[in-house]
């Protein structure tokens, strides 16, 4: 399928279907380098996926799920963000029994919000972002999430809330040198740029740094992923396409036309990093918007861009390995020789 852009030549670039299912509300594609894996969620029907070896298989949650990242040095353990609780999951490659850990719950106060999307920085530590209840007409009220970080010294007694009254809190990357942080808001319609400082793992300054305004996209921003070159692939929701913007002078540079209006997330992937995997939602979607966008609801590969992507940061794994922890305690372990850095093991 030849992909055409405004302002970058895509038509060496062409679209497949990672699998023949239908997802209804596709999310959060992580693709995991250590092991040739593509994991993403189906937020409304609350399951998180894996695409291995040509096959696509999934666990059964009790909550939508809105993210999944694996944790550092440790195979089959993930974060997930279940409703409002961050949980753990651990889910073997080539196994089919998994387990579910709640560690604690965020937005207590705020009945109908749940986690949405989250990433690791370069460092591993996690940035993770709620939002309020969407109606079925697709409201969402406004100012009732916050962008919460996960640090080493309270671990899961208490997620360190970063930025309040956000209204859906999205798609999030570092440049390479992690002295930038970019951030959606997706009703702002804008990216926005913090200074950030990895050894603190805190953000100051926050600035716009891309207004759809600009130049008149139609939707919103959701997820969103950078290339090998410091450049943002944002995915363009009710925009049927991946925007393409420098991580420098903010300019577009192309637009990746998508077979699907509901475009939700991005990342690069693939043994070279050089595929573009995106998701895309059919919920709410007519039949005529069907036969307009063939791919909706489809987990897509993109190829032949010409640019590589950066790999995806795992969570670190300090709040997992720390003997005589909340953690520990949750999952009702006892570790000997903690004084060796055994790993918990659930």
């Amino acid at each position: 399928m030849a992909v055409t852009s405004g302002a970058v030549n895509y038509n060496g670039a062409s679209i497949r279907e990672v699998a023949d299912d239908v997802i209804v509300h596709g999310e959060g594609p992580f693709w995991d380098s250590e092991n040739d894996v593509l994991y993403f969620v189906d937020i409304s029907q609350k399951r998180v996926y894996r695409f291995y070896e040509n096959r696509l298989e999934h666990v059964q949650l009790d909550a939508d799920v809105g993210f999944v990242i694996p944790v550092h040095g440790q195979q089959g353990l993930f974060v997930i963000g279940l409703g409002t609780t961050l949980a753990s999951l651990r889910w073997n490659l080539n196994e089919n029994t998994n387990k579910v850990v709640k560690l604690t719950t965020v937005d207590n106060n705020k009945p109908g919000n749940r986690w949405n999307d989250a990433k690791a920085d370069n460092n591993g530590y996690l940035w993770a972002g709620t939002m309020g209840f969407e109606d079925a007409a697709g409201n969402i009220p406004p100012g009732r999430g916050t962008l919460y970080k996960l640090n080493d010294i309270s671990c899961f007694e208490s997620l360190e809330p970063v930025l309040p009254g956000v209204s859906v809190s999205n798609g999030l990357v570092w440049n390479g040198d992690s002295t930038k942080m970019y951030y959606i808001d997706s009703p702002t319609k804008q990216i926005a740029v913090f200074d950030y400082d990895p050894v603190t793992a805190s953000i100051s300054n926050r600035k716009t740094f891309y207004d759809f305004k600009t130049d008149n996209i139609p939707g919103v921003p959701d997820g969103m992923t950078i290339d090998a070159n410091g450049d943002l692939w944002i995915a363009n929701y009710n925009g049927a396409q991946v925007l393409h913007v420098s991580g420098t002078s903010a300019k577009l540079l192309g637009k990746l036309k998508i077979p699907a209006e509901k475009v939700s997330s991005v990342t690069f992937g693939g043994p070279n990093l050089d595929k573009l995997y995106v998701t895309t939602i059919s919920l709410g979607v007519t039949p005529e918007k069907f036969n307009e966008y063939p791919m909706t609801g489809k987990v897509l590969e993109v190829s032949g861009l010409g640019v590589k992507g950066t790999k995806n940061n795992r969570v670190r794994e300090k709040c997992f390995t720390k003997c005589d922890t909340f953690y520990e305690r949750l999952v009702q372990k006892t570790i000997r020789n903690c004084n060796v850095g055994n790993i918990i093991n659930v």
